[in-house]
């Protein structure tokens, strides 16, 4: 999977996407997903962290059925919606663990003809968020030491996190324009 020219592979991810979209059939969810797992078992190395990403969606494929079960009445609708949602979830783990963002970056400038300057701000967008969940969490952790109680979604984090994406915004922008990323 990793040989695979990652322009194509995500058009064909797309393709498969929308295609499931326009049709209702769970056991061709099923089947999308455990090709996806399929492929990223021989194609990767990530299975922790195909795991990983699994048991939110796992969480959440569960309340759809449980919803769908409770408020459209019957089991069937219930079993349509967590399966789409697992077919989806594994289009999406099998482009993301299987494609560096490096050569991703590379094969949207050569095959889909992107500028540059756009995707170098991709591949800076990209690297980013590392820090902000960084950022985020020691927002988060310099609240509570100041004892100030905080809910799980709480916004007042999101204001340290929002001034310094700003600033790393500036930083970044001044960086592109010093290698030569200029406005044409």
């Amino acid at each position: 999977m990793h040989k695979i020219n990652p322009f194509y592979k995500l058009v064909t991810v797309f393709v498969l996407a929308v295609s499931l979209t326009f049709t209702s059939s769970a056991t061709l969810n099923i089947a999308t997903f455990l090709l996806c797992v399929l492929l990223l078992i021989t194609g990767s190395r990530k299975i922790l962290s195909a795991l990983k990403f699994c048991v939110p969606m796992l969480f959440i494929a569960t309340g759809l059925y449980l919803s769908g079960t409770n408020i459209g009445g019957n089991q069937q609708s219930g079993l349509f919606l967590a399966t789409r949602v697992v077919a989806f979830m594994g289009l999406g783990m099998l482009f993301s663990l299987t494609t560096d963002s490096y050569a991703f970056m590379r094969s949207l400038q050569k095959d889909a003809k992107i500028p540059r300057k756009f995707a170098y701000g991709i591949l800076c967008a990209f690297h980013l968020v590392p820090y902000i969940k960084n950022e985020y969490h020691n927002a988060r952790l310099a609240l509570s030491v100041r004892g100030v109680r905080l809910r799980i979604f709480s916004i007042k984090p999101l204001f340290s996190v929002l001034v310094n994406s700003i600033r790393w915004s500036e930083m970044l922008s001044m960086a592109m324009q010093s290698k030569g990323f200029d406005e044409e």
